[in-house]
């Protein structure tokens, strides 16, 4: 094949464009092939135009892994693809911006499942007014006396305020007065890829994404579908590696108010960039400070993680340095990918990746499948594979009869999703928040532990999000779970089996059992309980005689000297001493600390202000 031959029959059958001016921009390029001169830099090879290669007039790259990018008139990245051709992500520039860098209007990112993120730049205003007269010599405080008063509020270093928020976010209204306003960008899930059909998912810091010089902070990061944050970082580091190649950049650092550091996000950033720190100090230890996270700084390494679509076999591997270390299957109603687990590990759910010479097995459980290993992949069996000891049973034995039928996209969207503005949030969505209110009762109450100790018996009712939560895997108790929503229970499931396998304790959860609601809760209230956790559904909050019949089954189910917690509407405390309920506890989620720390991310999102969680106990 001639140079560009290979692309031009990728680009005649290609089918998963969005953006118009993407569509224009690979007309004109298909035009120019016969102009397109071709030179290699650092084992990538690049065609342009014009005779001197420069950055304007790059038109196409090809990486040594045989992954394409593709940049429009202007030398901006529009498209990444992988050798076969897959879209890996997209881009849409504003073209009548006065600004001295790029401005980015919109971006796309395919997941290894086939679903779709995307970005919309400064999206979202967020605003508020302050007046400081009154304060102490306030006609002299300056805006840096403003960004260091709110930095000790915040506890956030004084320097991420003055990067987030600098001169032209305060408008001076005079005697004291300040409008503070900053934009953020605006993450969301595309339904079949497109921007008609989003899902917001999180907001971060914007981020200057023509002259890319920090690692954002992803707010909601837990409402995250699988394989959003390694397609972002894919964006990210090749952003980076095309303004980079312009001129020599400052290393990257993880900025937000605050930053929310884990092991997890440490592993993916190391993916991709080289960590460096303070001399003489633990690297990972600083990153884990939330105060200190920003002094790490972070650059590209020369070969990231490249992924690979295989259309023959419905699959999306991830290899690194030819260690293929993931495989995700499309259309996989269980959202746990296959990784290679050689350098180290246990498979979660006994899922994992074996490679081999000629091939790579996928095994779950006690069934594999064999797919052949692909020239393109670029991949090596590196490492001894190991064997797994068998653990005392599967996570699918929670549920009786079998694992409930699931849809492979919703369960793509098990995740705690957040309104993008003055919405209510959905019930699904607030039970996260509601768990950390039951956490805070149990840390409260001097009693708990004993009370704890002493429960043997427990139900678990249409707390479908958060099933996994109310589970204690420290102690052998028998645990009924009522579902409604088996995707949800699934995702439950291979969260409490994975917890417990982590701290080897899956044999104190053999007497857990999972039931769809609707074949067994008249069973399941015919016995009684040391403790039960029950969510009332919103929809029969101005049901009064729903609402009491249900809290009479409930009562009848609970043990003298038994724990209930119980959310549903406020009014419900008038009935509590009619069945023998004593409270211990009972608030408004709206009045917790747990939902205003939510408003500090979401600041307009609304919720039913009769939700409460009540911790009562029934009187012996």
């Amino acid at each position: 094949m001639t140079n560009t031959q290979e692309l031009e029959q990728i680009l005649d059958r290609i089918q998963d464009l969005y953006f118009a001016s993407t569509l224009l921009s690979v007309e004109a390029l298909q035009k120019s092939f016969k102009q397109l001169e071709n030179q290699q830099e650092n084992e990538t090879d690049i065609w342009f135009l014009n005779g001197e290669l420069k950055t304007s007039n790059i038109r196409v790259k090809r990486y040594r892994s045989g992954h394409w990018v593709l940049y429009n008139e202007e030398g901006l990245r529009l498209l990444s693809l992988d050798p076969s051709g897959h879209v890996l992500h997209e881009c849409e520039w504003d073209e009548e911006s006065e600004s001295d860098t790029p401005q980015l209007s919109r971006a796309r990112m395919r997941l290894d499942s086939d679903q779709w993120v995307g970005i919309k730049p400064q999206c979202k205003e967020f605003a508020t007014d302050i007046d400081i007269k009154g304060q102490p010599g306030w006609e002299s405080m300056t805006k840096d006396d403003l960004r260091r008063q709110a930095a000790q509020a915040w506890q956030v270093p004084v320097d991420a305020l003055k990067y987030f928020y600098r001169d032209e976010n305060f408008d001076a209204l005079g005697e004291g007065k300040y409008h503070i306003h900053v934009k953020k960008d605006g993450l969301f899930a595309l339904r079949e890829g497109r921007f008609e059909q989003t899902m917001f998912i999180s907001f971060m810091f914007s981020v200057n994404w023509g002259k890319v010089d920090i690692i954002p902070v992803v707010e909601l990061f837990q409402s995250t579908l699988p394989g959003t944050g390694g397609a972002v970082f894919e964006f990210i580091w090749g952003l980076y590696d095309d303004q980079n190649r312009e001129q020599d950049l400052s290393p990257l650092r993880y900025r937000g108010l605050p930053t929310y550091p884990s092991k997890e996000s440490f592993n993916i950033f190391s993916a991709f960039f080289e960590p460096s720190g303070p001399k003489n100090e633990d690297i990972f230890e600083v990153f884990m400070d939330t105060y200190r996270s920003h002094e790490i700084e972070w650059s590209p390494r020369i070969g990231p993680p490249w992924r690979y679509f295989s259309k023959e076999h419905q699959i999306t591997v991830t290899v690194q340095d030819k260690f293929l270390y993931k495989a995700v299957v499309k259309n996989d109603p269980i959202t746990i990918p296959f990784v290679n687990f050689v350098k180290g590990g246990n498979p979660p759910c006994q899922r994992h990746l074996v490679v081999e010479k000629e091939k790579i097995i996928l095994k779950d459980r006690n069934l594999s499948r064999e797919i052949p290993m692909d020239s393109k992949w670029n991949a090596e069996a590196i490492g001894e594979n190991k064997d797994f000891s068998e653990p005392p049973f599967s996570w699918d034995n929670f549920f009786e009869g079998g694992m409930p039928e699931v849809d492979s996209v919703k369960a793509q969207y098990t995740v705690a999703l957040y309104p993008e503005g003055n919405a209510e949030i959905d019930e699904a969505s607030v039970q996260p928040i509601a768990l950390d209110q039951i956490f805070y009762y149990m840390e409260e109450d001097p009693d708990m532990p004993d009370k704890l100790e002493a429960a043997e018996k427990v139900l678990i009712h249409t707390l479908d999000m958060v099933i996994a939560g109310c589970i204690d895997c420290g102690k052998p108790r028998e645990y009924t779970v009522l579902y409604s929503d088996p995707e949800l229970a699934v995702k439950n499931a291979q969260l409490l089996w994975n917890h417990a396998a982590s701290r080897n304790e899956l044999e104190n959860l053999k007497n857990v059992k999972f039931f769809p609601e609707i074949d067994q809760v008249e069973e399941a209230y015919s016995t009684s309980y040391d403790m039960i956790f029950k969510w009332i559904p919103l929809g029969f909050y101005h049901d009064r005689e729903n609402c009491e019949a249900m809290l009479a089954a409930i009562a009848n189910a609970l043990r003298p000297g038994g724990m209930l917690f119980l959310i549903g509407p406020l009014p419900l405390s008038g009935l509590l001493e009619h069945f023998n309920l004593n409270q211990i506890n009972g608030d408004p989620i709206v009045e917790m600390p747990f939902f205003q720390q939510h408003l500090k991310m979401c600041p307009e999102n609304l919720l039913n202000p009769q939700v409460t969680v009540f911790l009562l106990e029934k009187k012996s």
